[in-house]
């Protein structure tokens, strides 16, 4: 076989070893307390925006805890229940990553829109570019935040999980609930560093690439 043949074939080999690491960066699942098939409650709390009843603006927050490994954000599912007509705009369901603050909802880090174009139980997806890093081993909340004509509810899980939750009324102060029936959500992200194995394996990759390309070139 001919050096240039040789050359073109571990090109190959290079490439299906990139396209091994990109796939090791695929989605995994950082929380999740749906039930089998997204299933969650029919009965939630209160979700709604400012111009809705007269109770007001009102919000609701579910801590969680990244594991072991941090991860890179790349989207939120929640199980609500939409009321009212569908709405139109932009965000009537604002969806929020906070940071936690001494056990309540903290700084907002990410937010992400939703808009609601049908009613009745339903899950709502937002994506994530995956920039922002969820740190291992730290505590993190999801807000539900219910926008202008928003009217529903955010239901809670029915595996039995239980969790810190929140609620607020017209951006009051959190009402905190430790050991409460936490709502149904589910966080995702991709790995934020890759993994060893990966990592040995890629560099394996890139010295035998620059050793073929000097045999070549020479």
């Amino acid at each position: 076989m001919s050096i240039t043949m040789r050359f073109a074939n571990f090109l190959g080999t290079f490439f299906l070893l990139v396209g091994a690491l990109v796939a090791n960066s695929h989605a995994d699942v950082v929380f999740n307390n749906f039930g089998a098939g997204d299933a969650f409650s029919a009965t939630g709390r209160i979700l709604q925006g400012e111009s809705v009843g007269t109770i007001g603006d009102v919000d609701q927050a579910a801590a969680f805890t990244v594991g072991a490994s941090p991860a890179r954000l790349t989207g939120i599912t929640l199980g609500i229940g939409v009321n009212g007509p569908p709405n139109s705009g932009t965000g009537p369901l604002d969806i929020i990553l906070a940071a936690d603050a001494a056990g309540s909802p903290g700084a907002a880090l990410r937010t992400l829109s939703f808009n609601a174009n049908s009613t009745g139980d339903q899950t709502v997806s937002v994506s994530d570019g995956g920039t922002l890093v969820l740190a291992a081993n730290t505590t993190y909340w999801v807000i539900a935040d219910g926008k202008t004509s928003f009217d529903g509810a955010w239901r809670f899980n029915n595996i039995g999980d239980v969790g810190l939750t929140a609620g607020r009324t017209n951006l009051g102060a959190w009402n905190l609930r430790p050991d409460d029936d936490r709502y149904a959500f589910r966080v995702e992200g991709r790995p934020a560093v890759p993994e060893p194995a990966a990592i040995v394996l890629f560099a394996t990759a890139l010295a035998g690439l620059a050793s073929c390309i000097r045999r070549h070139r020479s």
